[in-house]
């Protein structure tokens, strides 16, 4: 997850007992998904649909789902070093991220109906299966997909079946591409629920996190894992460019086969600590980006609207992306001070 628990569960720690460069990473990373949220590109429609510099930005962005998800599992895979011990760690896991994913869903149900009053609040809600997979805020879909796939993976591991794990995470990430991003293509489909919650795309990088652990940092991936994220980048601009010229899908796609490879190389450069990649007061910032996770959505709504007008100050699509990041670190080192908020962010 985006605090990557496994690291350091009662973070903030001294820089001595991190991976700099994970953490820098992990910031980078937040800012990135920040930027998917504020800029005018986000939504179904809102995306150039061609190769345009934002359509560009949009992909560039990408690496920072994956990134989180097999970050979660490289750390979690620390704890699994037995049967019993993948099982237990796993639901240990589950239930810490569940609580956050209820908290927050709470929490941003309680302000639009401070907002808009309780029937403007109800009336949006989704159906029960998107509440259970997504909350009530559309970035929340990570934690319960994270949680699940913890589940997953400690309970096959916890009986030996790593491989089957490994086979169900490759058919499952097959099922989600040909339900989102190849859903126009003979060998897609179209559904009402959003693909993208819950197993689909969760466990490949869940589970590439705990090969990665097992592999241990080498380093080697200092060189192949820039090479692998420019690799999967290339082939992931090359899939969106194709699917919308033969079969006019959008352009602005969470995942297709290259995400995977783009994630994974972004991952192994990050495990790698690199010297060049280690800056200590951002890498300071790593043990708050769950908070800056949970909580920038707060300010998107409030900075980001589709109709604001401060969208037409020069710059405003960098800008906003500062301010939200700013605000929402404000608001996380608020509730670390706080023993009875500080689970809310860590």
């Amino acid at each position: 997850m985006p605090t990557t628990m496994m690291q350091k569960q009662h973070a903030p720690h001294t820089a001595a007992e991190r991976i700099q460069s994970v953490d820098v990473f992990r910031v980078l990373a937040i800012a990135a998904v920040i930027a998917l949220h504020t800029a005018p590109h986000t939504g179904p429609d809102a995306v150039g649909l061609r190769g345009d510099a934002r359509t560009l930005l949009d992909q560039l962005e990408r690496f920072a789902v994956p990134l989180f998800f097999m970050l979660s599992g490289y750390f979690w895979a620390g704890r699994c070093r037995d049967r019993t011990a993948c099982w237990t760690a796993g639901v240990a896991l589950a239930r810490r991220v569940l609580v956050l994913f209820a908290a927050w869903s709470a929490i941003y149900f309680l302000i639009t109906v401070a907002a808009v009053g309780w029937q403007g609040a109800t009336r949006p809600l989704p159906g029960v299966p998107t509440l259970l997979l997504q909350g009530t805020k559309v970035h929340l879909w990570f934690l319960p997909a994270l949680a699940l796939a913890a589940l997953v993976s400690g309970a096959l591991l916890a009986r030996g079946w790593e491989r089957t794990l490994v086979v169900l995470a490759v058919a499952l990430y097959a099922i989600g591409l040909a339900g989102k991003a190849y859903a126009d293509t003979p060998l897609g489909f179209h559904t009402h629920v959003n693909i993208r919650n819950g197993l689909c795309f969760s466990l490949i990088m869940f589970v590439t996190g705990i090969r990665l652990q097992r592999a241990g940092p080498r380093p080697s991936w200092r060189r192949l894992g820039p090479a692998l994220a420019l690799g999967g980048l290339v082939l992931q601009l090359a899939e969106v460019a194709w699917l919308h010229a033969r079969w006019g899908t959008n352009m602005a796609q969470d995942f297709v086969i290259g995400t995977y490879f783009y994630g994974l190389g972004m991952t192994m450069l990050a495990l790698s600590d690199p010297a060049p990649l280690r800056f200590p007061r951002l890498a300071g910032l790593g043990p708050l980006v769950l908070g800056i996770y949970a909580s920038h959505f707060l300010f998107v709504d409030l900075l980001a609207r589709p109709d604001s007008p401060l969208r037409a100050v020069p710059g405003w699509d960098i800008i906003v992306v500062a301010l939200v990041f700013a605000l929402s670190l404000a608001l996380t080192g608020l509730l670390w001070r706080f023993a009875s908020t500080r689970r809310l962010v860590a």
